[in-house]
């Protein structure tokens, strides 16, 4: 944060730009960023950073940029001796990527809903929450992609994720009665909640899908009892559990990652996945494997590994064990026997179906 009675508007543009690339959230996203830290202990020079559009858009002078960095009383960007280059401050090194380090930032973000979908811009969103809120680290603008032919048109979903410098200046965000923005009410939630609840309307309306019967059908085919020789067995030591997930990542994009890194076979027909539990938006997915233990050496491979990006995101695996383990094991056997019930009410096809591989088979 700059002193704010030394310092030009321009100025304060270029010092909060700088610190947001260089800052906890954009920092271990941006791939091309963190690879240029890696060399020269960590300095970029600043004919590097002046080709980040936004920032050049500020300013192309470097004289000014450099000027205006050293004025921040935040710390966290060092400049070189001869003013040339720059960096993160050894002294305040990244958070590690590990699910306590993701658990913690989640606590620190808070979803706001309803800015104008057609005409928000980052910039003036990012002018808005700094100047009525010092607190404020970082604003994500959540888009949706329009596929038309080979090209993506990106549309602005008229919410944020708003990152907080503490879980109490989140928390104040969060229960502030009557937030307005351009004199329109907020829906304010954290991160977190928001989630959970996508997470329960998406399994809402997975069990609603496919069933056009009226809500009669609908209940005598849940509470159809299951004949006992229909018994269903899931491997054990088999899921595997990636979090830190969200944004505009994809199923296909998490299989991706598991083939390119882990040689696991993707393929719809033959492959080596069961299923995938997971829906775009997301922290969390788990990975069911078809075969038992197949996910651990996968975790171990993970473990060793300095970090793992799921398009450009850092994010956490590990093997599901224990009670965690058995409790989704056995939600997803009962959704499997809640598929076969519907298939038999709904259908007259019978049989097929082997522990998850046969039958209908469920999104992946």
């Amino acid at each position: 944060m700059a002193d704010a009675e030394n310092i030009s508007p321009q100025e304060k543009k270029i010092i909060r730009q700088i610190e947001y690339y260089f800052g906890d959230f954009n920092l271990p996203r941006d791939k091309f960023l963190n690879e240029e830290t890696k060399t020269d202990e960590g300095w970029v020079t600043m004919e590097t950073m002046l080709k980040f559009k936004r920032l050049s858009e500020i300013s192309t002078d470097e004289a000014e940029i450099v000027g205006a960095i050293k004025k921040s009383k935040a710390g966290l960007i060092a400049v070189g001796e001869d003013g040339k280059k720059i960096r993160r401050d050894p002294a305040i090194p990244l958070p590690e990527n590990t699910e306590e380090s993701r658990k913690a930032l989640e606590a620190r973000t808070a979803y706001a809903k309803g800015f104008d979908k057609e005409n928000s811009t980052l910039d003036e969103l990012l002018d808005y929450f700094n100047e009525t809120n010092p607190n404020v680290v970082s604003i994500q603008m959540r888009n949706w992609a329009d596929k038309k032919g080979k090209e993506k048109i990106w549309h602005f979903k008229g919410s944020i994720f708003i990152t907080f410098k503490t879980e109490e200046a989140a928390t104040e965000f969060v229960e502030s009665k009557d937030f307005k923005y351009k004199d329109g009410l907020l829906d304010i939630k954290f991160q977190k909640k928001y989630f959970e609840e996508k997470a329960k309307e998406n399994e809402a309306r997975k069990k609603g899908k496919g069933n056009k019967k009226d809500n009669n059908a609908k209940q005598e085919v849940r509470e159809e009892k299951v004949d006992p020789r229909d018994d269903i067995t899931l491997p054990k030591g088999a899921t595997f559990k990636i979090t830190g997930l969200g944004g505009e990542i994809t199923r296909e994009d998490i299989k991706e990652v598991l083939a390119e890194k882990f040689s696991v076979n993707i393929d719809k027909d033959g492959g080596d996945i069961a299923f995938v539990t997971y829906e775009k938006g997301e922290a969390e997915a788990k990975i069911r494997f078809k075969i038992e233990n197949f996910a651990k050496p996968i975790a171990k491979k993970w473990a060793g590994m300095d970090k793992m990006e799921v398009k450009g995101t850092p994010v956490v695996g590990s093997l599901l064990e224990g009670e965690e383990e058995e409790k989704f094991l056995a939600d997803s056997v009962q959704d499997l026997k809640n598929r076969r019930n519907k298939n038999r009410t709904g259908h007259k096809r019978r049989g097929g179906f082997s522990h998850g591989r046969g039958a209908k088979r469920g999104r992946r």
